[in-house]
This record gives structure tokens, C-alpha cells and sequence, in this order.
């Protein structure tokens, strides 16, 4: 498997080419490997790691991808196999990892309706969603959210991308390599940004996702 540094610099070059679903594979591979160090060994599937990870770390991935929605109380109108978030129905990180992670990971093509929405490279502090039933357009800041979360996380503290890579927050530019292992940091960073939080309900829209 490539470094977490080398997935975070190809996520970064795909996404300013264009290339989503290419980024949005090397975002994912990146919070694998962090996952893969952070809880290491033959006693809990990727499945699990990854989205355990990336649900401990709502404080860094919301305000960088998803910011001012409720990422803890928020369930998906989108049916996955294996949700893990409590109550059956999936959270955001099952829905990462139950479509765009799976689907990339094994080469095939993003289902319909879930392409992302090209944000990030737009008007500053504009996050948008499209969701239907069944369906959900992700904003594309959401690579930038998975790629918050390995670059801050302390199990990557040696991890290293060439000089000039960095991630934005509230206007804020943080260069990548002064930030690796940093999560404290930019939870402190956060704190001050005030968001909204709010949370999702899709009431009949969720019959029939529980899995």
C-alpha cells in the first residue's frame, strides 16, 4: 500500500485536475492507512476501521467537509450494506465507505446520484448537498475533510508531501507538512469558527434503508 503521505499528495493533484472520483479514491486509501495504523491487526475488518476512524474524528472532518451539519445525529436516506452507526440506519462515514470508498477501491463506477458536487475550488465558506432518495451528492470538500483526518491524526506525525501542499480552513492556510499529527491543534483552530449544527431528518424517505 502507497504511503499516507503519497495518497494525501495524489488526492490533492487529482481533485485540482478535475478528477473527483480519482481523488475521492486516494482521500479514501489515505484514511485507510491511517486507520490501518491505528488499529492495527487481524481482529477488526476494514469496514470497521475506517469508519470508526473517520467517526472519531467528526470534529476534524465536519468543519473541513460537512460543516454545520450534525454528523453524529445525521442518518442518510441511502440504503449500504453493514452500517455501522447506531440505530441501523448509516451516518455519513458508512455512506463514505459503503459507496465511494467500496466502489473506487474495487474499480468500478460511482453509482448515480452520488457524484460529487464541485465546491472547494469556489466561493469560500459555500458547502452544497444534493439529496434525494436513495441518493446523495456529497460537496466535494469532503476530500479535503478525509484528508484533514490523516494529515492531523498523530499516527502520521512522520508522514511527508512535497513543500508547497497545504489545506484551507476559514480562510486559514495550513501547509501540510507544518500540520501532520496536529489534530488538537486544528480541533482549537476550529473551536473558534462558529457553525451552525444542524441535523438531517428525512423522516419517510428512510423506510427500507435500515440493513
Amino acid at each position: 500500500m502507497a504511503s499516507v503521505g503519497h495518497s494525501v499528495r495524489k488526492s490533492i493533484d487529482d481533485w485540482s485536475q478535475g478528477d473527483l472520483d480519482s481523488s475521492m479514491l486516494h482521500a479514501c486509501n489515505a484514511l485507510d492507512g491511517t486507520a490501518s495504523k491505528l488499529y492495527p491487526g487481524p481482529g477488526m475488518g476494514s469496514n470497521a476501521r475506517f469508519t470508526r476512524v473517520l467517526r472519531e474524528s467528526y470534529s476534524i472532518f465536519g468543519p473541513m467537509g460537512l460543516p454545520g451539519v450534525n454528523l453524529v445525529a445525521t442518518r442518510w436516506p441511502v440504503k449500504v450494506d453493514r452500517p455501522k452507526a447506531t440505530g441501523g440506519y448509516p451516518d455519513v462515514a458508512d455512506v463514505i465507505y459503503g459507496i465511494h470508498r467500496c466502489t473506487h477501491g474495487h474499480g468500478n463506477e460511482l453509482p448515480d446520484g452520488f457524484e460529487l458536487v464541485p465546491d472547494a475550488g469556489g466561493q469560500n465558506r459555500v458547502t452544497r448537498l444534493v439529496i434525494e432518495n436513495g441518493k446523495v451528492h456529497l460537496s466535494d470538500r469532503v476530500l479535503f475533510g478525509l484528508l484533514a483526518v490523516a494529515v492531523f491524526s498523530p499516527a502520521n506525525a512522520d508522514q511527508r508531501v512535497p513543500d508547497g501542499y497545504h489545506l484551507t480552513f476559514a480562510g486559514e492556510e495550513m501547509p501540510i507538512n507544518d500540520w501532520w499529527g496536529r489534530a488538537k491543534d486544528f480541533e482549537s483552530l476550529a473551536a473558534k469558527e462558529p457553525l451552525p449544527n444542524v441535523t438531517f431528518d428525512f423522516g419517510d424517505w428512510m423506510d427500507g434503508k435500515k440493513k
